[in-house]
């Protein structure tokens, strides 16, 4: 084991340093929804969710933000609410009425104290721990590139809102259209804002298949020393046999709900065929584009499908520290 390397190099520490403050200072200005910065447990279990924030609470870098989220996991009980969209997952956040706002994103569990990672942790002995770091620091410059997409694709929204309404105001025509002339009407067959918008969500499909393999082939595969082949299915049956005997009670717990959500992403429709399609394929459009409208999906769809993608990314991230943490 590289003992010399448990911590990040100077220059790993300030990347790590820097794409923590990014989530709550940069995006923060830039209009980002405060939920594409919070952990909700969408696709964390149940019974994983307070074993996997008392493992990383220690490592919440704000002490205020760690102090808030003390209480709401001593004050949540055993059972878990049903969600509304987006609704706080802490039982204390709902009743007190606290949300992720502006600077204070108390459920973003994603802003740790890295550099404190891997103290007091029994690391393998086969761990390649300055790969490890390498892959940690690339994997959230990911994030930070799919967070960007994100607030070019509200950007977008919100621009198409304000002419919309500038639009009906002034009882223009649509979108890029000159006033038809008399006897005459415009069909809309295309808006270049919603070109855009598929243009945006396809680049975050990319961005999350990339997190998938930064996280198996540059954090897990050289923190356990292990070589994965290609492919993804066969990569993950063999992070599995070469990890799973390895680990303890509580590992397992955090390692098998992390497979689950790995396996989950090469089924047939998801990130994985869809990503492949672009790169490798004829890619389908969205309706609204230039899709075949009795066969393809809507933006709507596609718009939901990565929101909902990212969140299993990060959660899957944060399973990965757990289980590396609980030794």
């Amino acid at each position: 084991m590289e003992r010399e390397n448990i911590r990040p190099s100077p220059l790993q520490n300030k990347n790590l340093a820097i794409l923590v403050f990014s989530r709550r200072g940069y995006f923060t200005q830039k209009g980002l929804y405060p939920y594409l910065v919070s952990t909700y447990f969408f696709y964390v279990d149940e019974k994983v969710r307070i074993p996997l924030t008392k493992t990383l609470l220690p490592l919440v870098a704000d002490d205020n933000d760690r102090q808030i989220l003390h209480m709401a996991v001593e004050r949540q009980g055993e059972h878990w609410e049903p969600l509304k969209p987006f609704e706080s997952s802490w039982t204390f956040f709902r009743k007190a009425g606290i949300g992720s706002i502006k600077n204070q994103q108390f459920e973003d569990l994603l802003q740790l104290d890295y550099y404190r990672l891997l103290d007091g942790v029994d690391i393998p002995n086969k761990a390649k721990l300055s790969l490890f770091w390498g892959g940690l620091v690339d994997f959230l410059i990911n994030s930070w590139s799919i967070l960007e997409e994100f607030c070019i694709v509200i950007g977008i929204k919100d621009k198409v809102r304000e002419e919309n309404e500038k639009r009906k105001e002034k009882g223009l025509q649509m979108e890029g259209l000159p006033p038809a002339k008399p006897g005459m009407s415009w069909r809309k067959v295309v808006t270049w804002s919603d070109m855009q918008l598929e243009h945006h969500f396809m680049n975050i499909v990319l961005r999350l298949r990339a997190g998938w393999d930064k996280l198996a082939d540059y954090i897990l595969a050289p923190y356990f020393g292990i070589k994965p082949p290609k492919e993804w299915e066969k990569r993950v049956s063999k992070l599995n046999r070469d990890i799973q005997p390895n680990l303890n009670e509580e590992q397992n717990m955090f390692w098998d709900n992390w497979l689950t959500n790995a396996r989950e992403i090469s089924k047939e429709r998801g990130l994985k065929d869809i990503r492949d399609f672009e790169l490798h394929k004829i890619a389908l459009r969205a309706k609204e584009t230039l899709g075949n409208p009795k066969r393809t999906f809507a933006l709507s769809d596609l718009e939901t499908f990565v929101l909902f993608e990212h969140f299993r990314l990060q959660e899957s991230f944060l399973l990965v520290l757990a289980m590396l943490r609980s030794t």
